[in-house]
């Protein structure tokens, strides 16, 4: 089932995202970043890592972190960049609200 999300992961940033499983144990985001008629996405079975969500939707280090956020508050196994990265970092509580 697919479903729509407003994620705020405490960074300042807000995200239109949609978000589902298959029956084949796949899951799938989108970013709905172009007035939520289009975005970036990506279909995954596994462990996800920043670098890799940089490059599978074109993001930056933000973004990317912003997005597994979401994904590990789904329950998903992730991989954040070492502490003295540089990047937005969450300062404040996140905030999740299903739209559809």
């Amino acid at each position: 089932m697919l479903s729509r999300y407003d994620w705020q992961p405490g960074n300042g940033t807000r995200y239109d995202l949609f978000y589902g499983t298959t029956a084949k144990d796949r899951a799938f985001v989108s970013w709905m970043l172009y007035g939520g008629a289009g975005g970036k996405s990506m279909a995954f079975s596994s462990y996800l890592h920043y670098t890799y969500v940089m490059e599978k939707m074109q993001v930056g280090i933000s973004d990317a972190v912003g997005i597994l956020k979401f994904l590990e508050e789904m329950g998903h196994a992730v991989g954040y960049p070492d502490d003295d990265a540089i990047y937005e970092k969450p300062s404040r509580p996140p905030f999740i609200k299903v739209l559809e």
